[in-house]
């Protein structure tokens, strides 16, 4: 304790380390401690079991106490010989320096585990500073960031041969038709998901983008008449792309990458029986609510049909020498594909003949498509074959 005179002076009365000192030269601190011992020993609370002392400072000897031990004798010190030079180059240096370079890696690395920048030979850095164009990224050795982040050095080219090697006599050659016929391999495996893995630096291994789940299939496999097709079209929106015909489904509110493919799965099946579905409204459905234009009931098809009865019907006309010697451009209809109809054929009969097939998918193509140089031309051919004209030249001829 201090004590404050009158004179501005300061007088230590105790001094702990000074009353430890002196114990330990007296040799106190032995009686003291096994007094100590047998009051615990004894000391006993009111359920009758033993009191435990507890000791707040730890018990280790200061410095002082080293030093006076050491001085006296009572102490041992231990001696340590200087390192040797020789010591230390015996310790090995590492692998990756002495590591050949036709090595075997899968040996080296032959499983996934930790980054280590004593076995991996090659100069990885990675981190950040301010100004990389002055300063690299930190070096592999001792490099944190190296270590917290997964790698895939167990799953070489060699490796995964490796692997490939010891399975194979389990497994079933791949069809090699379906490598080269890709429309073989549409139509055997119609339906495609696609989904993404990704690796990061971070402390969350996780990443929300690979939950994401990608379904894509062709309205082809799925066998939808003319009304279930319109349907699903309208159904799916902007999810349908008609130059593929594929219908894309994406995804991703699920929390696992599991859960967001069995809901793709749900919702495929949902449109599909609801395409398939016709309620008392749709019966009612008109020509114009169509969401493309028709050749068939179209009032080109009707012209058209009209046009082959009118010309049919004057079939043996067209045939007279004479009549075809004084008008040759009447001979356009002899040469058609379509000169053996007859009056009494039907529309139905009309529309099964394969050149009027073709005329009708040609004008299906061309209403329902962007109009462009290529398709008029395209349209103006396919009228003259079905009808049999001929360029103004061959006529001279």
């Amino acid at each position: 304790m201090l004590y404050r005179t009158t004179c501005l002076c300061s007088i230590r009365s105790y001094s702990t380390l000074a009353e430890k000192l002196r114990a330990v030269v007296s040799e106190d601190i032995v009686a003291k401690k096994q007094k100590v011992e047998s009051d615990s020993s004894i000391a006993i609370d009111l359920q009758d079991s033993s009191f435990n002392e507890m000791f707040v400072m730890p018990k280790r000897k200061l410095r002082g106490q080293y030093l006076l031990e050491q001085a006296s004798g009572r102490a041992s010190v231990a001696q340590t010989s200087r390192p040797d030079i020789h010591d230390r180059l015996a310790v090995r240096r590492p692998r990756s320096e002495d590591m050949a370079v036709d090595q075997d890696w899968t040996a080296v690395w032959p499983a996934a585990r930790t980054y280590a920048s004593s076995v991996v030979p090659l100069p990885i850095r990675m981190g950040s500073r301010p100004h990389p164009e002055k300063r690299a990224p930190f070096k592999k050795e001792g490099n944190l960031e190296l270590v917290k982040i997964p790698n895939f050095l167990h799953l070489t080219p060699a490796a995964i041969e490796k692997h490939c090697n010891a399975i194979k006599k389990f497994c079933t050659e791949f069809p090699p038709e379906l490598v080269e016929n890709e429309d073989l391999a549409n139509s055997a495996f119609p339906l495609k998901i696609g989904y993404n893995s990704y690796v990061h630096q971070g402390t969350n291994i996780r990443d929300n983008r690979a939950r994401v789940i990608t379904l894509q299939v062709k309205l082809t496999a799925l066998q939808l008449s003319s009304f279930a097709r319109d349907k699903l079209i309208r159904l799916a929106s902007s999810r349908y792309d008609e130059k593929t015909d594929t219908l894309t489904v994406i995804t991703d509110r699920c929390y696992t990458r599991k859960q967001n493919l069995d809901y793709a799965f749900y919702l495929l099946t949902a449109i599909y029986h609801e395409a398939n579905k016709v309620e008392p409204w749709e019966v009612m459905k008109q020509r114009e609510d169509s969401l493309k234009l028709e050749f068939e009931g179209s009032e080109t098809q009707k012209k058209l049909f009209r046009l082959l009865r009118h010309v049919t019907s004057h079939d043996k006309f067209v045939e007279n020498y004479a009549v075809i010697s004084l008008h040759p451009n009447l001979t356009w209809f002899y040469d058609s594909p379509v000169k053996s109809l007859h009056t009494s054929t039907s529309d139905e009969q009309l529309l099964v003949d394969p050149n009027i097939q073709k005329f009708a998918n040609m004008w299906n193509k061309y209403m329902n498509s962007e109009e462009t140089p290529e398709s008029i031309r395209e349209y103006a051919e396919g009228i003259k074959s079905l009808l049999g004209l001929k360029p103004p030249s061959e006529h001279r001829l």
